[in-house]
């Protein structure tokens, strides 16, 4: 159980971090999406969360491989340049990591439902804050290519600093969860 945990903050870790060197992507997100989906299948035998969970990774594996080889950015100067066509999986694929997290945070708040600790609540509130978050995030994509770079830069910066700082959170809760149950084992 606890190395299950621990597989999906790797695999999140993998997914947040996006360390490239010109054009490779050094820590693939496939990589993560397959730890994700190793660690939740080691989970889905505890409630059906785990399970949506696991099958969301498992969509995003495929979704990140896919990647890999189709969607290629184009670019002019520095700036990469997107169709509403380009856009729209990549959309679908923030809709599904949405479900993928929705999955585990559901799946900790079930599992730890009562317990003293309070970890239902927590996976709750980082749930709700974390939809806030990716829902702010695309709501605003859209309107981003009508506003002047003055504005747009700080924008993305604060936009994509909350998502970051969501992702940590749940990351940290999965953590949690990890230390708790082997608390109680013990």
């Amino acid at each position: 159980m606890r190395s299950a945990c621990y597989r999906i903050v790797w695999g999140l870790f993998l997914v947040l971090a996006d360390l490239r060197v010109e054009f490779v992507d050094i820590l693939p997100d496939s990589l993560g999406y397959l730890l994700i989906a190793s660690g939740l299948w080691g989970l889905q035998g505890l409630n059906g969360y785990f399970k949506a969970g696991h099958l969301c990774a498992w969509l995003l594996l495929i979704w990140s491989i896919l990647q890999l080889f189709w969607f290629p950015d184009a670019e002019i100067g520095s700036v990469p340049m997107h169709s509403v066509i380009d856009v729209l999986p990549h959309l679908l694929a923030s809709a599904v990591h949405i479900v993928l997290i929705y999955g585990i945070c559901k799946g900790i708040q079930a599992c730890t439902a009562g317990a003293e600790s309070g970890l239902d609540q927590q996976a709750r509130s980082r749930l709700h804050m974390y939809v806030a978050v990716q829902l702010l995030w695309l709501f605003i994509h859209p309107f981003l290519l009508n506003l002047d770079s003055n504005v747009m830069i700080p924008v993305v910066f604060v936009c994509s600093l909350l998502v970051m700082i969501a992702e940590i959170a749940i990351l940290l809760l999965v953590r949690l969860f990890a230390r708790q149950w082997t608390e109680n084992m013990e």
